[in-house]
């Protein structure tokens, strides 16, 4: 493989963390309530730049940093396919994050010209997911380095595990978008219970809105389930650290989630709760990536 140092690992990691900023961005547009800010879909109000209105401009720069990913994966798929190395190991994964990147761009211009239906805008966030974790995957192949030569018996069941929980936050992000975009956030107004219950009805908002929270709950069994299980073994440093980082996210995101009800959905903590989201995604999938090749 062409040396590491060379301009893939960058633009890789430039893309991640510029899809990140993506992700949250279309968080605050949709928490804002700027997504039908511009009414069409590509131009802005028929225009390419659109007037100076807050709403309006948040919703132009969400489009403006997805056309930025766009540039950026395109330059990516330029060097993988110049490179006859990089087109052995990373070919499949480069057509597969072109693809997702096309039905990205054609979901995100469904949801704004069928105004914001919610199953639009969990397929739109989904599609978000998928393809950082297909960037992701090249950035930690491109950047490898030799496996353990005396690899711990548990470590592909632990990376197993973790390709579970990281599936798990996976399917807890599309819910989180059920959540907001159904205007479910304060069917349950108060915590742990729902209206005095701990068991209420799983019907309506109300429903969608505890769903969500059951999620949670099983997202931090099998994390906690994870990080119990792998600390007796003997891991490499870059698997090691991949997990403990988890189980930071992971009380970070259930101070954050307790935080949106108590406080009633203030846009910065329903922002971070989103953000904290993919990351503990990113880092499940980094940790279950290197417990395998262990």
């Amino acid at each position: 493989m062409e040396p590491r140092s060379g301009r893939l690992p960058t633009l890789l990691v430039a893309t991640l963390a510029t899809v990140f900023v993506l992700v949250i961005w279309g968080g605050v547009v949709r928490l804002s309530g700027s997504g039908l800010a511009i009414p069409d879909w590509p131009l802005a109000e028929g225009k390419l730049l659109p007037r100076p209105h807050p709403n309006v401009l948040i919703e132009f720069g969400h489009r403006v940093i997805a056309m930025l990913v766009g540039f950026l994966t395109i330059a990516i798929a330029i060097v993988v396919f110049r490179s006859r190395e990089y087109r052995r190991t990373l070919g499949a994964l480069t057509v597969a994050a072109l693809i997702t990147l096309v039905l990205q761009i054609f979901m995100g211009g469904r949801v704004v010209l069928e105004e914001l239906p919610v199953d639009r805008v969990v397929a739109h966030l989904l599609l978000a997911f998928t393809f950082f974790a297909i960037l992701l995957l090249m950035a930690l192949r491109v950047t490898e380095g030799e496996p353990s030569p005396a690899p711990d018996p548990r470590a592909r069941l632990l990376g197993r595990f973790a390709h579970l929980a990281a599936g798990a936050v996976f399917l807890q992000a599309g819910l989180g978008a059920w959540v907001s975009s159904s205007g479910a956030a304060l069917a349950c107004p108060d915590f742990p219970t729902c209206h005095g219950s701990w068991l209420p009805p799983m019907t309506g908002l109300v429903g969608i809105h505890y769903a969500h929270r059951l999620g949670a709950y099983a997202i931090v069994v099998l994390v906690l389930g994870l990080l119990v299980a792998a600390a007796p073994a003997h891991l490499s440093p870059r698997a090691r650290w991949p997990l403990r980082f988890s189980g930071i996210l992971l009380a970070v995101q259930v101070l954050l989630g307790i935080a949106n009800v108590v406080l009633r959905v203030p846009l910065p903590v329903s922002v971070a709760h989103l953000g904290t989201a993919l990351a503990l995604f990113a880092t499940l999938l980094t940790a279950a990536h290197e417990l395998k090749r262990a």
